[in-house]
């Protein structure tokens, strides 16, 4: 089997998709999987016969779905119609949620591992499967929801929910009153029950009730506490940090970009959200006020819907200067600490949006100056103005740039579907003729590297805590 062409893909984001149901979203990308299973070629006659059969059934799926998630699968599907893959000839019943979201990954598979006419067209599949298996993780999740923001702001409580299993018993009262009191949970806790089984909490008999009121209490903390809020003195002390902020930024943004230099009132509540999702010490400081953090810019990131990077500018021990960066969606505050963890986590919690070039090399610039070696970044090097802020020597820096920067060029694919990037990066004090690869999800690859020049006279960084610090001319070596 393999894939010469595929079906024009539907609009399949959620974000784009508000006011609609998750069962009608699947609906329309059950409909796209039959279309791409009817779009593979092959030889064997036996494999054109299941490739059709799993069509139909994607398609007879797509309406069952569309109208009703939870309902018995049966009444649309017989056991057989799989061939046994996934039913079997018990009595069991399946949701429509649950074969649709089996379906689903069972398509975005195929994508992924079929052979492909091109690069072209394997990275297209690539990123087909991506959407697919959104889907699939939405129908999991919350399969009776309305997509919007309600079904964001409450994602992380569903998430984290572990659905209670038959006969289990209710937790004691003790350990969930306190939470289950909470008027706010109540409304929080009968909305995500009606996202998830589609009947209302309150109808529950009083042992399954409890068992549900259980489990919904015990994910709600990790989700609506993991932010410790700022006593109202600390926050006076940023408001007051940020109006008068000891000096001008030391450095140029750690990335090109369209930046804004955030407002006082702006820059405070900033510095108060990150406050309370990153405290330092024994005495759990809030980073801003330990790190005496008295500037804020943000720059939207396209590669991530908008979703905004922050950067800070405040001192260590020994007063030396320092920019911490940080990005912010709508329910997480990330640490840009150098490792690729943030990156990773930030992929998992919004999705890679890279659809466009310009979006990937603002993904390819974010991900080679943000995630470092040794404190070290490998810095895209386009003009003489990227590394100006670290110039030992600007005189001999920007003859080295004239001969060597160059803009990020764009190469094609790769045999796997990966995009391809010829760039220069400066790393430590040399320059490197570098190649890399961009799979849809995310993930970067060094496919080749040349010296091209060695002994640049630019200043090392390294990292002090979330700070990234210059270091002083003297310890270039």
């Amino acid at each position: 089997m393999h894939a010469k062409a595929a079906p024009q893909t539907p609009e399949l984001d959620p974000a784009r998709r508000e006011g609609d149901t998750v069962g009608v979203l699947a609906g329309d990308a059950l409909r796209f999987a039959a279309s791409f299973l009817n779009s593979i070629e092959s030889d064997a006659a036996e494999a054109r016969r299941t490739l059709a059969e799993e069509a139909k059934v994607c398609r007879k799926m797509a309406e069952a779905v569309a109208q009703a998630p939870l309902r018995n699968s049966s009444r649309v599907l017989t056991p057989t119609d799989l061939g046994g893959r996934f039913f079997t000839l018990t009595e069991r019943m399946w949701p429509n949620a649950e074969v649709a979201g089996y379906l689903l990954g069972h398509v975005a598979e195929l994508m992924q591992a079929l052979p492909a006419a091109d690069g072209a067209l394997k990275n297209r599949l690539l990123r087909d499967a991506q959407q697919l298996r959104r889907v699939q993780r939405l129908l999991k999740i919350a399969p009776n929801a309305q997509l919007g923001p309600r079904l964001n702001e409450l994602m992380p409580l569903l998430q984290k929910l572990e659905l209670p299993v038959l006969g289990e018993k209710p937790f004691p009262p003790m350990l969930i009153d306190g939470v289950t009191a909470d008027p706010v949970f109540h409304v929080a806790a009968q909305d995500a029950y009606r996202m998830v089984v589609g009947r209302e909490l309150d109808d529950l008999p009083p042992m399954a009730g409890a068992v549900w009121s259980g489990k919904l209490a015990l994910a709600w903390p990790q989700t609506r506490n993991e932010g410790w809020p700022l006593t109202p003195v600390d926050a006076a002390r940023l408001a007051n940090a940020v109006r008068c902020p000891r000096e001008p930024w030391s450095r140029s943004p750690g990335m090109p970009g369209d930046w804004t230099d955030l407002k006082p009132e702006a820059a405070a509540e900033v510095l108060r959200l990150i406050g309370a999702h990153h405290r330092v010490g024994s005495a759990r400081a809030p980073f801003p006020l330990a790190g005496f953090c008295d500037r804020v810019r943000t720059l939207a990131l396209r590669c991530h819907g908008g979703v905004m990077l922050i950067e800070t500018q405040g001192r260590v021990s020994g007063g030396a200067t320092g920019i911490a960066s940080f990005v912010l969606t709508e329910n997480k505050v990330l640490a840009v600490d150098g490792t690729s963890a943030w990156i990773h986590e930030l992929n998992e919690a919004v999705g890679p949006h890279l659809q466009d070039e310009g979006a990937r090399l603002d993904y390819i610039r974010l991900f080679m100056n943000c995630v470092r070696h040794d404190g070290e970044r490998f810095q895209p090097t386009e003009s003489f103005e990227d590394l100006a802020d670290r110039a030992a020597d600007a005189a001999l820096l920007r003859d080295l740039c004239t001969g060597h920067a160059r803009a990020i060029e764009p190469a094609g694919f790769d045999a796997e579907g990966r995009w391809l990037f010829l760039l220069v990066v400066c790393h430590r004090q040399g320059f490197f003729a570098t190649g890399l690869a961009l799979a849809p999800d995310g993930f970067v690859e060094m496919i080749d590297d040349t010296l091209l020049a060695d002994g640049v006279p630019v200043l090392s960084e390294r990292m002090d805590g979330f700070f990234v610090i210059l270091e002083p001319k003297e310890a270039i070596s």
